[in-house]
């Protein structure tokens, strides 16, 4: 999406650091449990209901995120990675 908007190799990098690697982390803690719970304790029929919802909430999220552009929380997120 960067190179489509008109943005140079650094924004693009900056862009990943500041938004992506944030992003990547929390969702690879939270779907993990969301599917456990899913597979485990929602009965069939009620599945893809189930998944829906917390796609929906998960596309707000990644939209607040990028929103936020360099907030604190990001940050602290951040130090845990090993990033030049």
């Amino acid at each position: 999406m960067g190179f489509s908007t008109g943005k140079s190799v650094p924004q693009i990098k900056e862009d990943v650091k500041r938004d992506f690697l944030p992003a990547f982390i929390l969702e690879g803690g939270i779907w993990p449990v969301v599917q456990v719970a899913n597979f485990r304790y929602v009965p069939v029929r009620y599945q893809l209901l189930y998944v829906n919802f917390f796609c929906l909430l998960d596309s707000c999220f990644l939209s607040w995120v990028e929103q936020q552009q360099d907030a604190p929380w990001k940050e602290w997120v951040k130090s845990f990675l090993p990033l030049k």
